[in-house]
């Protein structure tokens, strides 16, 4: 795949110059439909990225307090609160401003091939939240292939891989441990429930660039809905020792999101993309005080993250001979 040609930007640091630069954009989106919405230092320099983010010109604004935006803009029925931090936003405009994000970053994603990182997953099945796995994580984007080697937890030592179009259709599993060599790699249908026993989601939804697709889906019905949630994105903040943002978003009710209560997820400045993103479900006679804890749904982590790293065909190939997978004649 050849790449274009990709400039050095960076997302504005103030959430300020965000805010002043994203009315625009809010006006625009508040006359129109809703649109459809589909660790260490990288190894690869910022100057390879394709540009992350570009918004429209700032719209000339009245005079405001020195050190607040007093806008009360109710569009949708979403109102847009005080915002006396400049490295905070509320309401529609966090919602609007982490559409743009993703949306920007997105794109610039899809044209990376490949990468590899350290993925951590948790989550809640039959009522029990599992205890967390940090998994060894190759992806290559075109075909979609994936490679992941369990490191710790339950089932350390399985390996999975999956390509599209290939194998039958099926995810390659070769359990940890004494089981692993006795039954080698088993083909499972990806969606079946032996796929699925330990997983809320298909291999199919694996990697960065489907979580950050998953994540928009959700809030284009956010957009289009505008009632009955609260929202917040705050700068300044890190994950693998690299600047994020994070968005939060509270759901009112089930009646508004049947799947989660709350959602957090933090948003690589460089990427323009969630890296990290845990959820909460909805719980009957939680205690308030420690909700979170008896909610948490998944747990999500891309840390350790390298770009571009041309893997070869044979990363995700059963019989790759430094795997060890013992695949059946």
């Amino acid at each position: 795949m050849t790449r274009q040609r990709r400039s050095k930007r960076y997302p504005p640091k103030n959430l300020l110059v965000i805010l002043i630069a994203c009315g625009a954009l809010a006006l625009v989106h508040a006359n129109s439909d809703p649109t459809a919405i589909g660790g260490s230092p990288m190894e690869v320099s910022v100057s390879m990225m394709p540009p992350l983010l570009q918004l429209p010109p700032a719209p000339a604004l009245p005079n405001r307090a020195s050190n607040a935006i007093q806008e009360d803009v109710a569009e949708g029925n979403v109102t847009v609160s005080h915002v006396e931090d400049p490295m905070v936003l509320h309401g529609i405009w966090a919602l609007k401003m982490t559409e743009t994000l993703l949306r920007k970053g997105t794109k610039s994603f899809e044209t990376i091939p490949d990468y590899t990182a350290s993925f951590y997953k948790q989550e809640r099945l039959n009522g029990v939240l599992s205890e967390g796995s940090i998994i060894e994580f190759k992806m290559k984007h075109e075909p979609f292939s994936v490679y992941m080697k369990w490191l710790s937890g339950s089932d350390k030592g399985q390996q999975a891989i999956f390509v599209k179009d290939q194998n039958d259709g099926k995810l390659l599993v070769q359990p940890g441990g004494i089981k692993g060599r006795l039954t080698g790699v088993l083909p499972l249908d990806p969606n079946g429930s032996l796929a699925m026993a330990k997983s809320l989601h298909p291999v199919t939804q694996v990697g960065i660039l489907e979580l950050a697709r998953t994540i928009l889906k959700y809030q284009e019905k956010d957009l289009a809905r505008g009632t009955g949630l609260q929202c917040q994105l705050v700068d300044g903040q890190s994950f693998d020792d690299r600047p994020c943002y994070v968005f939060t978003c509270v759901y009112e009710s089930p009646e508004i999101n049947s799947d989660y209560r709350k959602s957090i997820f933090y948003i690589d400045k460089e990427l323009s993309m969630p890296t990290c993103v845990k959820n909460f479900c909805w719980a009957k006679d939680a205690n308030p005080e420690t909700i979170d804890e008896e909610t948490l749904l998944e747990f999500f982590a891309y840390s350790d993250l390298k770009l571009l790293k041309k893997l070869d065909v044979a990363e995700f190939d059963a019989k790759n001979r430094a795997y060890r997978m013992r695949v059946r004649r």
